[in-house]
């Protein structure tokens, strides 16, 4: 992209609250079997304080990595990842909420890598943060510039990013198409996100083709998170 420029940011985690959702749609492989389907979360933060509630078609796959034989039987409703002061816990909803503490965070890390603030650390890191602005519009009723990220340009950059979590991410893939990017007017802050990307993605376990959609529905509006009743005698696992 000729008219590419760099694009100012500002992390959202300099957000005192969010509230967010997250839309992956894939269509390959997941270990190895086929799958199509979708991920969606809703995201609450606020200070100290986090809950992600993830559905959809591909939740059995993201269940069986937290609870393994726990769930391996059933296919959960929901998922709700809770980050608070006293720990992270997660709520597997089915026909009963079963609420496990995790014991390390790598029972958890494909649920930390569905969180806004994660997708937009890597996807609009300042290593790849290159772009042309097409115009400005409203997007949940906040002034926003729209950049569109030329697909080869953003492969090419993340895979020489000194960030190895960037860097890992695109040597997996093996394309990109534009992306299209929404940067608050005043806080410059991503607003919201399209992508769509050929290739590997390890949280999932995943191969094939994939996208990702991402929208932050509000900015600190100090929606409360508070841990649901089931996690006064969490599970340990």
């Amino acid at each position: 992209m000729n008219n590419s420029q760099y694009i100012p940011l500002k992390p959202i985690d300099g957000l005192d609250s969010l509230d967010a959702t997250v839309t992956l749609v894939v269509n390959g492989l997941i270990k190895g079997e086929r799958a199509e389907g979708d991920l969606n979360g809703v995201v609450t933060m606020n200070g100290t304080r986090s809950k992600v509630t993830v559905s959809g078609s591909l939740l059995g796959e993201i269940a069986a990595q937290i609870g393994g034989q726990l769930v391996g039987l059933f296919v959960p409703a929901a998922v709700d990842l809770y980050k608070v002061p006293e720990g992270a816990y997660v709520v597997i909803n089915g026909l009963f909420a079963m609420c496990i503490k995790p014991d390390t965070p790598k029972a958890i890390a494909a649920l930390d890598e569905l969180s806004p603030q994660s997708l937009l650390a890597m996807l609009t890191s300042t290593d790849v943060a290159y772009g042309e602005m097409v115009g400005e519009e409203m997007v949940n009723g906040r002034q926003v510039r729209h950049y569109v990220i030329d697909g080869d340009t953003f492969l090419s950059a993340a895979r020489a990013s000194s960030d190895p979590k960037l860097r890992a991410f695109g040597e997996g893939l093996w394309s990109a198409e534009d992306a299209d990017l929404y940067v608050d007017a005043q806080g410059e802050y991503p607003v919201a996100f399209r992508g769509a990307y050929g290739g590997a993605y390890e949280p999932l376990k995943f191969q094939g083709m994939f996208q990702v959609q991402i929208a932050l529905t509000a900015v600190n509006a100090n929606t409360p998170v508070v841990l649901p009743p089931s996690c006064s005698d969490p599970i340990s696992m």
